[in-house]
């Protein structure tokens, strides 16, 4: 009787460790980008919506920008190589009107917003916790 008494504790144990596992780190994502938006940066997709875009293609780069009004400083972290300096014209929620790119896939929860420059279209993804925020504060 203990060894099962012992099995089923540990399974349960283990279940629990296991969901904490991949919860925590989660939270500590969105509270982290909590904390970056207060200091004017937020992490970041971005890509072109066609052809290339301030020298953007349309394989997404993920990184940190800078935002303030009308303008985004994108610093890659993956993708892209060098800084961009995006000057937003306009930006809105992502309505379909520019296709997913064929090696899309999702990573977290994330809000895709299209931006305008004077060079095209971009398409810029933002932490679902503080997209909108985020969407607001690089509105020019």
């Amino acid at each position: 009787m203990s060894a099962l008494l012992e099995f089923v504790s540990g399974w349960i144990l283990g279940f629990f460790a296991d969901l904490l596992w991949w919860l925590i780190p989660d939270e500590i994502e969105r509270r982290n980008d909590r904390k970056r938006l207060l200091e004017g940066e937020v992490r970041c997709g971005i890509r072109a919506g066609k052809g290339r875009v301030l020298n953007i293609g349309t394989e997404w780069s993920v990184g940190i920008a800078q935002i303030s009004p009308g303008m985004l400083h994108f610093t890659p972290s993956m993708g892209i190589v060098g800084t961009r300096e995006v000057r937003v014209l306009s930006i809105r929620e992502r309505d379909g009107s520019i296709a997913p790119s064929p090696l899309e896939r999702p990573f977290g929860d994330w809000l895709d917003f299209i931006v305008t420059t004077a060079a095209g279209e971009l398409v810029v993804r933002f932490p679902l916790e503080v997209g909108d925020a985020a969407a607001a504060l690089v509105k020019p």
